[in-house]
């Protein structure tokens, strides 16, 4: 498998058309519900602009069905070497609204988990086509084999840092522009981000880690943020 060389690998059109119509109207409901209320799941930017849904497998069901795909399920097996079961593991919903929906500035989620790499692996799923203008992923090529980067710039929010970018200079950053559905798999110490998205439309996507469901060594708490999931 192509992951083991270059830290990640995209597995495309792993959704039939009506798996990937039902999604696409799981998540224009979710995005459409987040307008009737707030919920302790809910992130924003500021009051009109839906972030994130957090905890989003356990927020809304029809999550948990995508992230437990045979096919996402078998290729996060191939890649953690296991025929353990597998957890789903701090999923996100990102409906990317047009022009106003946020840029993630470059980071390594493993500054988050500081696991092991080769126990845990970042899933990120797109059910809509993605490109630059509307904030495709952006990977930093070889960035997983060189350990946790220093994250010193602020976010605005206390637990979140990002990655100073002039430490990125000799590295090669790559941008996923491609037709969904698709998924991405990474190493959790891959340096990624998104553009903002500046287009006329959605961009709705998802992430989630994979862990076995015997690895208990990672961050855990009681917060809608931190939902965890047994699927296979």
């Amino acid at each position: 498998m192509s992951y083991q060389n270059k830290g990640y690998v995209i597995v495309e059109n792993f959704l039939t058309e009506s798996e990937h119509q039902h999604f696409l109207e799981v998540s224009q409901r979710a995005y459409r519900d987040s307008h009737q209320g707030n919920s302790e799941h809910y992130s924003w930017n500021d009051t009109d602009n839906l972030n994130k849904i957090e905890g989003a497998c356990n927020f809304v069901p029809e999550f948990l069905d995508l992230a437990s795909h045979p096919k996402l399920v078998e290729t996060a097996k191939q890649i953690l070497n296991t025929e353990e079961t597998i957890d789903c593991y701090i999923s996100k919903f990102f409906p990317m609204k047009p022009k106003v929906g946020v840029s993630t500035f470059l980071h390594q989620d493993n500054f988050y988990f500081n696991g092991d790499k080769s126990k845990i692996v970042s899933c990120a799923v797109y059910l809509e086509d993605t490109n630059k203008e509307n904030g495709c992923l952006r990977l930093v090529e070889g960035s997983n084999n060189k350990g946790l980067f220093p994250h010193d710039v602020e976010s605005g929010i206390p637990w979140v840092k990002w990655i100073d970018e002039k430490l990125l200079e000799d590295y090669n950053i790559i941008d996923l522009e491609l037709k969904a559905p698709y998924a991405v798999f990474f190493d959790i110490n891959m340096v990624h981000g998104c553009y903002p998205n500046t287009s006329d439309n959605t961009r709705f996507s998802l992430a989630w880690e994979y862990i076995e469901t015997s690895n208990m060594d990672v961050q855990m708490s009681d917060e809608p943020w931190c939902d965890r999931n047994t699927i296979s």
